[in-house]
């Protein structure tokens, strides 16, 4: 047995050994338990406990009224002067997607890659946040995700470090006061498959401690719609919580486990469409470079109601995350001899983050004036260490590099590239990866205050917002240099933030509203550096936007219309040649970035039965000589319904679906991309194609559900995420998903 095939049998025993576990024990758990109910007429479709969160979105449908997590508090949308979405978990359910970036395609999130990558406003933004936490992992899965939360604009005021186009918040799925289990089995008709448990409830008391519990958990595995290619997973999430009196204590494990691609690395031709001549299936992968990707998180949160007027919320999060795989990537592509050039290269990389934050919150009246108040800090401490290696032949310090093919890379034929005969060298041939590579510490912190004053009820509100926000970054470039002069430098950077908003509720049902905002944030490529070697300093971003809010027919319309006008500062810029100091490419801090122009999102619920998500984007973002910037995109359109038969012979029968459809993906192409004979080399704009999906439920009785899904409707050939036009992730053909799901 491989080691390949080794992990996966792992990865099912330990799933089946859970899962049996769970059902010995649930029986037993009903038994201590309070007599609560299990159906879905009597449980609230939006449950709140603290004025910090919602507890779950489950059964909610598609319009949410309330930010779930953002601006640290469970607040009305209509009430927040920036433009937010929330995706709850019922529209999650329906658009069948278990990577983050294919389902925030359908909440006005464009894909960078396919995994948590993503684009805000034309550009990249940060990986998301996990209850308040950064997560800088590629790859992971949703089946612990109870909603997502998109805010566009700069956040950094609240959120450490935080994108000028805004930040993405993930919201964990929390222990519920009522009894609820499900489980869930899909198959995909290219022989992808998969298993998945949720299970939540009261687990009885110890003394005056109430105990509930949650555990969910997923299973993937099979084969791929590209050849040599699998996206296997194990995600186990358990959770405990145990209330008393005033104060909610919860403690969390997060373990997933990924086999998957290094990245996307089809490639588009100048007409900006992806190349199939070698077939659909032919992503140029050989066998046996998946990569793996670990990580193990242990959170702790604290909710305590301090008085009637005032909340605390406490939360502690350490991250492990690990990801290894030897890999053949591409380097160039001529298309005059019709070559794709792939390298050798071996990926390692280890991560370590603590995450402390602390929060504060109290709503009280100053005479007449209704008043909120929230502050408190984030504190983080990250370790990366990272050691890729080039399969070059080259020595550094104690190790040799492997030499692939004799000069580290190959060159293939694009329409047959017959990847399955190539051996690529194993992992443990580059030698151990302690002794080459990077490895740095990143510090920050934020501290904050935030008031929002209701100047005149049901009228004006006033939010204004300060924040003092730190970076610390302690570099060390390369290993093998670590106590030489110069191998270890330590860089500072500090700024003072602010948010300041108006909302005007025109009537009670609608408002307009005016942003003023900031943020600071490392340089996007973590190793850009001037002529002396040293990091250039943090990019800072402000950005100003106005629009109207609704939240009509008592809030079973809810939309936002924004504009807005943001700039980034202190941006890298290549410089030509080579530093004479460090002798490799360098940087200076002199550029800029500026996103102009417009987005929307309406989530609609024209009946109890119909339900609607729409959003849009238009707009540019352009570099301090005007130019469209490299890896941007002009705009994005997207609509997801769902209509559920309440009565008659079609009585339990739900149908649905969507589109997402990104326009103007604009590339400046590589000196390694050769246009072929008669093409004037220049920009690449990807095909803007619409990726529509349908589906359609069934529910039998109270217990059992039956879904089919299809994917990709129109069969359409599209890039779901690009980073250059060398490492593409082409969509699949049209798929068909059928899942099966029994509550008990």
């Amino acid at each position: 047995m491989t080691p390949m095939n080794r992990s996966v049998a792992m990865r099912w025993r330990c799933f089946v050994t859970c899962a049996a576990t769970l059902a010995a024990t649930l029986t037993g758990f009903a038994q201590s338990a309070p007599d609560q109910t299990s159906t879905a007429e009597k449980k609230p479709a939006l449950l709140e406990l603290s004025k910090f969160e919602v507890t779950t979105t489950q059964d909610k449908g598609y319009v949410a009224n309330n930010a779930a997590t953002g601006f640290k508090t469970n607040q009305a949308l209509i009430k927040i002067p920036q433009s937010v979405t929330v995706v709850t978990r019922d529209l999650i359910d329906d658009i069948g997607a278990t990577k983050s970036s294919d389902v925030m395609q359908y909440a006005g999130a464009s894909q960078f890659y396919r995994g948590e990558s993503f684009r805000l406003r034309g550009a990249r933004v940060l990986n998301a946040y996990m209850d308040d936490a950064i997560e800088n992992v590629p790859y992971s899965d949703n089946v612990n995700i109870d909603s997502y939360e998109v805010i566009r604009g700069p956040a950094g005021v609240l959120y450490a470090n935080a994108g000028l186009g805004g930040v993405i918040l993930k919201s964990t799925k929390k222990p519920l006061p009522y009894s609820f289990q499900k489980i869930n089995f899909s198959v995909k008709d290219y022989g992808e498959y998969r298993a998945e448990v949720d299970v939540t409830g009261p687990a009885g008391n110890l003394g005056d401690v109430k105990v509930g519990y949650r555990l969910a958990m997923a299973y993937q595995g099979g084969d791929f719609y590209l050849k040599n290619v699998t996206d296997d997973r194990f995600a186990f999430h358990p959770t405990l919580q145990f209330d008393l009196k005033n104060t909610t204590v919860r403690f969390a494990l997060d373990y997933v486990d990924v086999d998957s691609i290094a990245g996307g690395q089809n490639f588009v031709l100048p007409n900006g469409k992806i190349y199939t001549g070698a077939g659909r299936d032919e992503g140029y992968y050989p066998k046996g470079i998946m990569e793996n990707h670990k990580q193990m998180r242990e959170r702790v949160m604290i909710l305590s109601r301090l008085s009637d007027n005032w909340e605390s919320k406490t939360s502690l999060s350490h991250l492990k995350y690990e990801r290894q795989g030897t890999n053949l990537l591409p380097f160039a592509l001529d298309l005059q001899a019709e070559t794709f050039t792939l390298f050798a290269r071996r990926n390692y990389q280890r991560q370590e983050n603590w995450v402390l934050n602390q929060d504060f919150l109290g709503n009280y009246k100053i005479g007449p004036v209704a008043n909120q108040s929230a502050a408190g800090f984030t504190l983080t401490d990250e370790y990366n260490r990272a050691a890729f290696l080039n399969a070059n032949g080259a020595t550094t310090g104690t190790i040799t590099a492997p030499l692939f093919n004799g000069i580290g890379r190959q060159s293939f034929a694009i329409a047959n590239p017959n990847l399955d005969s190539v051996v690529v060298p194993t992992f443990d041939s580059y030698g151990s990866p302690s002794a080459v590579g990077s490895w740095t510490n990143n510090r920050r912190s934020t501290y904050y205050y935030q008031h929002q004053a209701e100047i005149i009820p049901d009228r004006l509100i006033l939010v204004g917002g300060l924040s003092y926000a730190t970076l610390q970054i302690n570099d060390v470039p390369s290993v093998v240099a670590r106590n030489t002069a110069g191998g270890t430098r330590v860089v500072n950077f500090e700024e003072n933030l602010h948010r300041y908003g108006i909302v005007f509720n025109v009537t009670k049902e609608i408002a307009l509203y005016a942003l003023d905002s900031t943020t600071f944030s490392p340089q996007n490529n973590s190793n850009t550096r001037d002529i002396n070697g040293v990091l250039l300093p943090a990019m800072f971003g402000e950005g100003r936007e106005y629009g109207i809010k609704t939240a009509l027919m008592g809030g079973k319309l809810s939309a936002t219309l924004s504009f807005f006008d943001m700039s980034l500062t202190n941006v890298a810029v290549l410089q030509a040649g080579l530093s004479p100091v460090t002798g490799i490419a360098f940087f200076t801090a002199a550029g800029s970035q500026t996103q102009k122009g417009w987005d929307a999102t309406l989530s609609y619920a024209p009946t109890a039965n119909w339900q609607l998500m729409v959003t849009g984007y238009d707009g540019t973002v352009k570099d301090q000589n005007g130019a469209l910037l490299n890896n941007t995109y002009k705009s994005l359109y997207s609509f997801f319904t769902r209509y559920q038969f309440s009565d008659g012979s079609l009585k339990g029968l739900s149908i649905g679906g969507g589109g997402s459809k990104t326009g103007g993906n604009y590339f400046v192409t590589p000196g390694s991309y050769v246009f072929p004979v008669g093409v004037t080399p220049g920009p690449i704009t990807l095909e803007s194609v619409w990726n529509a999906n349908l589906f359609a439920s069934y529910q039998y009785g109270k217990n059992w559900t039956f879904r089919l899904n299809i994917q990709n409707v129109l069969d359409k050939t599209f890039a779901l995420g690009a980073q250059t036009p060398l490492f593409v992730d082409m969509s699949p053909p049209r798929n068909f998903q059928f899942s099966t799901s029994y509550k008990f």
